[in-house]
């Protein structure tokens, strides 16, 4: 049984027992683990508040190899990103880039890339206008994506490798992203802004303006579309669809 320390983000809790947690942690170097956090919900418990979903912790434990579930010893508070809980739309962000997290990591993939991207996230939507954190997620799951070996193309015909047009796109999540005329018998018709901002997020931009009722629908359905053709679930988009007004 081997002591590992390790920087970890907290991506849920359930009890066990009358005193007890079980705590899954995404970890820097290995991604996602399975915890029993003995004496974790006694008012004195050593673990005090850091056990909260989307906390940075520094986290001591004990990793049974060939086990799922690892004896959790200690957890340090690094950071508590705050500013998540200061609105229902934000928090349900946090939860949604810990979906992303869960799905996207795959057994070949190093956690620390993903890992820097959620961090990096957390911190930008505590303050990120509420008008801007729906483009913002966009461009934290596109990074993920591609950190992950799943990049959309963009910029040039999935099918064929030319130029992807920009007016009258068409993006097929079975080809892999945009398709230029010849080849888009298939998927989703997207318009000239959404195309645009998709390629800005991709790129690293920042989001500027506010996403048009249109294209926030058409870039949230090419996305989830994307995810679920490559099997990796429509989970980052679970917590934003309680949002949802029920029709």
């Amino acid at each position: 049984m081997a002591i590992v320390r390790d920087e970890a983000i907290v991506l849920a809790r359930t009890r066990f027992g009358e005193t007890s947690l079980l705590v899954t942690l995404f970890t820097r170097a290995s991604g996602p683990l399975r915890f029993l956090a003995k004496g974790a919900r006694r008012p004195k418990s050593r673990f005090g508040n850091c056990l909260e979903p989307t906390n940075h912790v520094l986290a001591v434990y004990y990793r049974k190899e060939g086990r799922d579930l690892h004896l959790l010893s200690e957890a340090e508070l690094l950071a508590g990103f705050g500013g998540l809980r200061a609105s229902l739309l934000r928090l349900a962000y946090g939860y949604a880039i810990i979906d992303g997290l869960v799905g996207l990591k795959r057994e070949e993939t190093p956690a620390g890339g993903l890992f820097g991207l959620a961090l990096e996230a957390f911190r930008d939507f505590e303050s990120r206008r509420e008008d801007l954190l729906e483009p913002a997620f966009w461009g934290f799951l596109l990074g993920a994506l591609a950190e992950a070996g799943y990049r959309p193309e963009l910029g040039r015909c999935a099918q064929c490798g030319r130029p992807a047009p920009v007016r009258g796109a068409r993006f097929d999540p079975r080809a892999g992203g945009l398709v230029c005329s010849e080849h888009a018998a298939g998927g989703l018709v997207l318009s000239e802004e959404t195309v645009r901002i998709l390629r800005e997020l991709a790129s690293g931009a920042p989001p500027s303006v506010p996403l048009s009722a249109r294209a926030a629908a058409e870039g949230r359905e090419a996305l989830r579309r994307f995810l679920e053709e490559h099997d990796l679930g429509r989970a980052p988009f679970r917590s934003l669809d309680l949002l949802a007004p029920k029709g």
